[in-house]
């Protein structure tokens, strides 16, 4: 309720079963789907993804940095938050910040980072009228799954804040 006082433009949605990411799923697993209005068209996934995610605030950025070094000790991958080179150039392969693009279609980008506690999943997929992110993090050990549920509070105050942020700039 207090997120969709916060952020109006965006919407959770219920986890669907027979998408593309529902595939990598592997128990246990966390999942949850937002939806924005699409404003900018024509736009390629890629380019959703980077006007997305490639604009974190500074506070976002400070907690990532002290995200990364408490979690580096426990063995999880850390990266760059910035997506370089440019959404235009993504491929299958390409490195977009701490995440590898998997697969681009003419609707939906699916971007991945694994490590030994767990595999984490970003698509997102444009409609006509919306963009539809999707996050998939399947644990694979006992420190995996404490530190999903630690940082879930994170994660939708975050998530719904970079992609408000993005419709407000018009990137998407």
């Amino acid at each position: 309720m207090a997120m969709s006082l916060l952020f109006p433009a965006i919407t959770a949605l219920p986890e669907p079963q027979g998408d593309r990411l529902a595939t990598f799923a592997k128990a246990p697993y966390f999942r949850d789907v937002l939806s924005a209005p699409l404003s900018k068209s024509p736009a390629s996934p890629s380019q959703l993804q980077y006007g997305i995610f490639n604009y974190l605030p500074g506070w976002v950025n400070g907690l990532m940095s002290v995200r990364n070094r408490i979690v580096k000790r426990l063995g999880f991958e850390v990266g760059q938050t910035s997506m370089v080179p440019s959404s235009d150039q993504w491929q299958v392969g390409t490195k977009a910040g701490f995440l590898t693009v998997m697969e681009i279609t003419d609707d939906e980008i699916i971007s991945m980072a694994d490590d030994r506690h767990m595999t984490f999943f970003i698509s997102v997929k444009k409609t006509e009228t919306s963009v539809i992110v999707s996050t998939l993090v399947n644990q694979k050990t006992l420190i995996g799954r404490v530190y999903v549920n630690a940082i879930l509070p994170f994660h939708h105050l975050i998530a719904r804040t970079v992609i408000n942020n993005a419709v407000k700039a018009k990137r998407i």
